[in-house]
């Protein structure tokens, strides 16, 4: 398989009618998703070692990056540094997931000027939000 890739995974609505969002890293070692669960105001976060496809509520997902090995940790370290907002009402998965790839951004993990990078956050805009 060679280096990690990063995807943002996609499952239908735990609650409401916001489709659930996390990020998800596929390696030769591991998979790992990262996500917050639960409802405004009482968001988690979440760490799950698991295919996504293992949950019946798996819809897909889109490919952001592949990632240097190393790179692996420093994902998990910012999955650890971006704030779970309990505060605003209309903040969710979704946000958490886009604040996280900003981040993984600021700090060189992902390069903004590439292809298949823009091409996911391309997606990933049309995809937010409520499902109508």
């Amino acid at each position: 398989m060679g280096n990690p890739n990063l995807y943002v995974a996609f499952y239908r609505p735990r609650y409401g009618n916001y489709q659930h969002w996390a990020l998800y890293i596929e390696s030769e070692e591991e998979n790992i998703i990262f996500e917050v669960v639960g409802q405004h105001p009482n968001f988690q976060r979440n760490v799950v070692y698991a295919r996504p496809d293992s949950s019946k509520s798996y819809s897909g997902n889109v490919y952001v990056a592949t990632l240097r090995k190393d790179e692996v940790e420093d994902v998990k370290a910012a999955a650890e540094t971006v704030l779970v907002d309990n505060e605003t009402v209309e903040w969710d998965c979704q946000d958490y997931v886009l604040e996280l790839l900003d981040k993984l951004e600021d700090e060189y993990i992902l390069d903004g000027d590439d292809e298949d990078y823009q091409e996911a956050m391309k997606e990933l805009k049309e995809k937010g939000g409520a499902i109508l």
